[in-house]
Order: C-alpha cells, then structure tokens, then sequence
C-alpha cells in the first residue's frame, strides 16, 4: 500500500488471491470484465511497492520513471474508464446503460487528459512520514483545471456504482466515496497514494457482488 514496499506487496498477493477466487466465481464475459478489478489493484499495488524498493535502492533507480507511471496509469487513468465500462457491461436497464455510456465517455476524457498532463509535465515522487507523495510540476493554467479533472474522476469513478440497478453496487460506490474523503481529509496531500489503503476492501466487495449476481442466475 501507501505505507511501505512490504505493505504494497503483502496487499498486492492479498489481491491477487482474491481476484482468483472472484474469477473462478464469475459465469459470463461481463461479470468476468467486473472480477478483474482485484487484479488491477493488485497490478497497480505491485508497481508502488516496486516504487518504494526504487526510492530506497540505488541500484533500482533506473525504474523509479516506469514504476511510477505505472502507478499512476492505473491509480488517475484506469479507473476512471474501467469502472464505468465494466459496471455498464452487467447493467441490465436500458436507461442505466445509456447513463453509463456518458459516464464511461466522461472516463475516457479523464484518460485523454491525464493522459496528456503525465506526457507533458514530469513527476517528482517523495517519501515523507512514510507515504509517497506524487508532486507535479504544473504550469498555472494546469493547476487551475485541477478541480475539473477531480469532478469528472470522481463522476465517473464514484458515481457510477450509485446509478447501477445491480444488487449491492452501491456498497461499492459507498467505500469509493467513504475512502476517498477518509483520504481527502485525513492524508491531503498523500491522495493518490492513501487510497490505495482502501483497495483491499473494495476487492471483497467485488467479489460479494459477483456471488450475489451467480446466485441471481442459479
């Protein structure tokens, strides 16, 4: 997690294991596309303690660039888009699908933007008080849309769930948005990293969703 290498690689197998188990339990391509979030968590955990090994290892230096867009990809560009896309992909209602579509393009907008930002402006990676804080070197004009890019995350990521007709979904936006303030309020500044803190239950909760939706279907 956010706290130490040992910690994002103890909750990188913990993830792992419960992504396998969520797999095996997943019956069609859309619940399989939803079961792979402990997966990406998993991936995204591996590449911060891969991070913290690079920040305290000189001879790891050379991967301190890869592993934190790599990072980064999955923690600002990834969810944004899978979570509407793979929610939409279960969703049953005409009218939900619709709702998840503009919501999955509001992600994809997301991606393109951050996308751009991280191409552009390099990144400065800092271990403080044993978190990583990420620090952008933003021109003011960036700094200023900041706010836009946090609205449109946070529609398209945290909102999502909330507008799905699927049985306990909204437990999953529930510990988005509950993490995210937990995050926002106790660990400014550690953000993106502190949140990651959260993934390990989000992952459970991924997978009491797809046992409820297998035993809809028995």
């Amino acid at each position: 997690m956010c706290f130490s290498a040992g910690a994002s690689f103890g909750a990188s197998a913990l993830l792992g294991v419960i992504g396998a188990v969520t797999i095996t339990k997943a019956r069609t391509t859309p619940q399989r596309l939803f079961a792979t979030i402990p997966f990406v968590f998993a991936v995204q955990q591996l590449s911060e303690g891969m991070l913290w090994l690079s920040l305290k290892n000189p001879g790891l230096e050379a991967g301190q660039s890869f592993f934190t867009y790599t990072f980064l990809v999955f923690a600002m560009m990834v969810w944004p888009v899978w979570i509407p896309f793979t929610i939409g992909r279960l969703e049953k209602d005409a009218m939900g699908k619709r709702i998840m579509n503009i919501l999955l393009s509001i992600g994809m907008l997301v991606f393109i933007g951050i996308g751009c930002v991280l191409f552009l402006y390099p990144v400065q990676v800092v271990a403080t008080h044993h978190h990583l804080h990420y620090r952008f070197d933003f021109p003011p004009v960036v700094k200023n849309l900041i706010w836009v890019f946090d609205l449109l995350y946070f529609l398209a990521t945290i909102l999502t769930p909330f507008i799905s007709g699927i049985k306990r979904m909204k437990w999953l936006g529930i510990i988005f948005l509950v993490s995210y303030l937990f995050a926002s309020i106790f660990y400014k500044g550690f953000v993106v990293s502190v949140w990651c803190f959260f993934a390990a239950i989000l992952s459970i909760v991924v997978l009491w969703i797809i046992t409820s939706l297998r035993r809809s279907r028995s």
